[in-house]
């Protein structure tokens, strides 16, 4: 299942005006930032699918490739399996069924509390350096 992931930390939009005070290019930092986000997030997933191997479809949809877009403003990067190329057995992983208990591992590599803060963390210090650079 694909996900989109967004640049989210408190502060954000503060950084930003700031970033453009200085006249930095916040579109590539934000790019930059989502490519870090989608390097953690496919690393943790692609280790946690190991486990699930019967046919190596599902591990083959994971999204290595991060695309960037951008919607205005807002730019996102999709993380995840991608249901159109064989990843439709990841959501059931990560959920269970009747008679399946859900693998935490999977689930966890996406939406745990601890990789959304290790998200989090290296978007501010991805922004929060551009910032350090520009400043001298």
């Amino acid at each position: 299942m694909a996900n989109k992931t967004y640049i989210e930390f408190e502060g954000f939009e503060a950084v930003v005006e700031r970033l453009s005070k200085l006249g930095a290019n916040t579109k590539s930092i934000t790019e930059k930032a989502l490519k870090e986000t989608h390097k953690v997030i496919t690393a943790k997933a692609a280790e946690a699918i190991q486990p699930h191997k019967l046919t190596g479809l599902t591990e083959k949809s994971l999204k290595r490739q991060a695309n960037v877009e951008w919607a205005g403003t807002l730019g996102s990067v999709e993380t995840g399996f991608s249901i159109r190329q064989g990843g439709l057995a990841s959501i059931f992983l990560m959920y269970g069924t009747p008679r399946m208990k859900k693998d935490q591992k999977l689930y966890n590599a996406f939406f745990s509390k601890k990789t959304q803060d290790e998200v989090k963390k290296i978007q501010e210090d991805i922004f929060y350096a551009e910032i350090r650079r520009l400043n001298g």
